[in-house]
């Protein structure tokens, strides 16, 4: 359980490993953020979802595999 980086350099900004063992890619950015990369690490750790936590977003939505969540509300997580 915790958070770490992940080898790859192309892929989520961190990881997150739950109580039961499952995988979260998180990926952070201010701007226009793609999914791209978040994508690629659902896949590699066969991840239910990722987190995509951007300024750009105004607020938290699912679409398919990919949460969108604002800054402002993943700072108060």
């Amino acid at each position: 359980m915790g958070i770490f980086y992940p080898p790859e350099k192309i892929g989520a900004d961190f990881l997150l490993r739950t109580k039961l063992d499952e995988i979260i890619p998180i990926e952070v950015g201010t701007g226009k953020k793609t999914k791209s990369q978040l994508t690629k690490s659902i896949n590699r750790y066969n991840a239910n979802y990722g987190i995509l936590v951007s300024n750009k977003c105004n607020k938290i939505k699912h679409d398919n595999k990919i949460i969108y969540m604002p800054l402002i509300t993943f700072g108060f997580i």
